[in-house]
């Protein structure tokens, strides 16, 4: 089965309440492991600066999910702070598909990060483009994860699981940034290694990840619907 990956992402607005509200309430589901999004201050959206965490906060956020989930991931674009994130024996990292041309990036996280998953998020990149990255790269640690942005369904196109994982001979996770968030529970059918999902709490905010997050209200249904799909395999 897949591994259940609730991605609060920058949801937490860069509150600390957030974070624990997030983690005390996501603890209590089946879901083995989270993830957070720690940017450079430099690189966040305008509208989004108050998400920035700095290493105190971090610090705090993964004492105590270390203590609640089997596997705590980050997505970071920052080189400079992952030998601090490594002191905390962060388990796997995320690299975003705005940033899978980033080799410097993932060739850092692969020699320096002693976590033994590195997931790369495709998106819209071209298979032969993937290609030369993995060539600059390497393949040691690295997960790929087919990632959709696009806004009909008709273009989600799952299947691209599946193409990903014989092309190029690699573990395959689906990411979704779908709005028809039934296709989560979907890709079930095409045997993602992992499944990474947004959350967002029940507060009418402005998330930077907030049309394709799911909110707490409707996440026991979307779990339930995973597991129907994993017993129907």
């Amino acid at each position: 089965m897949a591994l259940k990956i609730a991605e609060i992402g920058l949801n937490h607005m860069g509150r600390m309440d957030y974070l624990y509200e997030y983690m005390k309430f996501l603890s209590k589901k089946k879901i083995q492991a989270i993830t957070i999004q720690i940017i450079k201050k430099e690189n966040l959206n305008k509208s989004y600066k108050n998400c920035y965490l700095d290493d105190e906060k971090v610090m705090a956020f993964i004492k105590v999910a270390k203590k609640k989930f089997q596997f705590v991931g980050l997505v970071t674009d920052d080189i400079d702070r992952i030998k601090f994130f490594e002191k905390l024996k962060i388990n796997f990292y995320k690299v975003t598909s705005g940033m899978m041309n980033n080799t410097k990036l993932i060739k850092t996280l692969v020699s320096v990060s002693k976590a033994k998953k590195i997931y790369l998020s495709t998106g819209f990149t071209p298979l032969n483009e993937i290609k030369k990255i993995l060539k600059l790269v390497g393949r040691k640690k690295i997960n790929l994860i087919h990632t959709s942005f696009e806004k009909e369904l008709s273009k989600v196109n799952l299947n691209r699981i599946n193409l990903l994982r014989e092309k190029f001979k690699l573990p395959v996770a689906y990411g979704n940034h779908s709005t028809y968030l039934n296709c989560i529970s979907n890709s079930v059918f095409f045997n993602p290694s992992a499944i990474f999902f947004y959350v967002k709490l029940n507060k009418n905010l402005n998330y930077p990840d907030k049309k394709h997050a799911v909110s707490f209200k409707n996440l026991d249904k979307l779990l339930a619907n995973i597991k129907k799909n994993e017993m129907l395999l």
